[in-house]
């Protein structure tokens, strides 16, 4: 009898020490994970929030304010060749649309849009370096998930032939608009001039495009956005600002390094530059 009473508290102490370790085990691997959703996504999963039907009621988005980037940050003065009107400008407006592909879209419209000489040729392909962070010091998001390209992706990301429709799920994020199609720069170009019809499109990921990236089980990634929703509603306003810098020349294969001394040192190639300053935040 003593011998089996001391066998089954064996058994209960080991139990309890395998569990330990599991859940031990569970709060590492968790805490490594939150570690890395903090690091990498944080800007682009409350961006998706935004475009997630079961979320539209709970959180909401407000363009502050939006205007052209200063020579520090934008083009050189010389090389300026598209300039969008700033949120002073009468009759400009960012308007709420979905596209093909079910994503959130907000387009500017309205104001002019200045072409400067000699104009966009049709003759090359226009690139977009969408930066994205929280915050005006936030640290930059690192983009994830490019095509084979360096095309696409989500977070501080490269968009690729933005006067055409390139089709991808993680495509298209960022277009020139004239009218209601692609604006074909690429292909007719666009003269010198004022225009009335062109507009800048930026598009945001789902939640299912996101949840890969927290964890490949898909329960445990649906509790990493959970957590992340519940932590971030609780801190209020959210501010986020987006620089779109425009290229006409490929910037789609530069190393990390590259593209840093690309946007802030020799600016080869950047025609055009926006910022846009946004707050996110939970509804009452």
């Amino acid at each position: 009898m003593g011998a089996r009473l001391q066998t089954r508290d064996r058994e209960a102490e080991g139990g309890k020490q395998r569990r330990a370790v599991k859940r031990r085990c569970e709060e590492s691997s968790s805490s490594d994970t939150v570690g890395m959703v903090r690091h990498l996504v944080p800007l682009i999963l409350l961006l998706a929030i935004l475009s997630h039907s079961s979320y539209a009621t709970d959180i909401s988005v407000r363009i502050e304010r939006h205007f052209p980037c200063s020579v520090s940050s934008g083009p050189k003065k010389e090389n300026l060749l598209i300039k969008f009107p700033s949120y002073k400008t009468a009759g400009v407006e960012f308007h709420e649309e979905t596209n093909a592909q079910g994503h959130k879209c907000f387009r500017m419209s309205g104001g002019k849009v200045e072409v400067f000489p000699p104009g966009l040729s049709g003759s090359k392909k226009y690139y977009v370096h969408l930066e994205t962070r929280i915050g005006i010091h936030g640290k930059p998001e690192r983009c994830v998930n490019a095509d084979s390209n360096g095309c696409g992706g989500i977070g501080s990301c490269v968009h690729c032939d933005i006067c055409q429709s390139m089709g991808g799920s993680l495509k298209n994020f960022v277009q020139i608009f004239q009218g209601n199609k692609p604006a074909q720069c690429s292909s007719q170009g666009l003269p010198a001039g004022n225009y009335n019809d062109l507009s800048l499109k930026v598009c945001l990921p789902t939640k299912n495009e996101l949840l890969p990236f927290l964890d490949q089980n898909a329960s445990r990634a649906e509790q990493l956005w959970d957590l992340f929703v519940s932590s971030r509603a609780r801190s209020g306003e959210i501010p986020l600002v987006i620089a779109a810098r425009i290229f006409n020349r490929p910037i789609n294969q530069l190393s990390p390094k590259e593209m840093n001394d690309l946007l802030h040192d020799s600016k080869d190639g950047m025609i055009g530059c926006h910022w846009i300053y946004a707050t996110v935040s939970q509804q009452s």
